[in-house]
């Protein structure tokens, strides 16, 4: 009887654990699917100026919830599309001349361009963060009476990159 019994919890542990391995014919690969996900997953090269193009077509769209009667200071992240916020750090307007350095010389630069009667055209700098993170800096001028206020959006790198994907 003491043998019966060893079989039978043998046979069941074996069983229980055939099972338990997942013993299923139904769960069959899908080669398609699997070739996909590979393709998807080989390392693709991006370029510098491919962000950099990236970066100045989201900061467009970003500049066009703005207008020119934009207070100076933060920006509230809320007021941009759902589909934007993604690729927002910060965003604010400058209405004097910025003591960061990058800042800084757009500044001067659009300050020049108002006093020399020049086209004011959007721009875009790669920075590193204060925590060292790459990211970019989107500079769109707003001149009303040869006042200029400065839209600043420091766009997420990483975003940005997988965009391109």
């Amino acid at each position: 009887m003491k043998s019966i019994n060893q079989s039978l919890l043998a046979y069941f542990l074996i069983i229980a654990s055939l099972f338990s391995c997942g013993l299923r014919t139904s769960d069959k690969i899908d080669a398609n699917s699997v070739n996909k996900q590979i393709k998807e997953r080989k390392i693709k090269q991006i370029h510098e100026n491919d962000i950099a193009e990236k970066g100045y077509s989201i900061g467009r769209s970003i500049v066009k919830t703005t207008t020119i009667d934009q207070p100076c200071g933060d920006l509230a992240l809320s007021i941009f599309a759902d589909s934007l916020k993604p690729y927002i750090k910060k965003a604010w307007v400058e209405c004097s001349t910025p003591t960061d350095e990058i800042e800084k010389s757009v500044w001067e630069a659009y300050q020049y361009n108002i006093d020399n009667k020049l086209p004011l055209n959007d721009n875009i700098q790669g920075i590193i963060t204060s925590s060292n993170k790459k990211s970019y800096l989107y500079s769109s001028p707003l001149s009303k009476d040869d006042s200029l206020k400065v839209i600043q959006i420091e766009l997420n790198h990483k975003a940005l990159v997988l965009a391109l994907y």
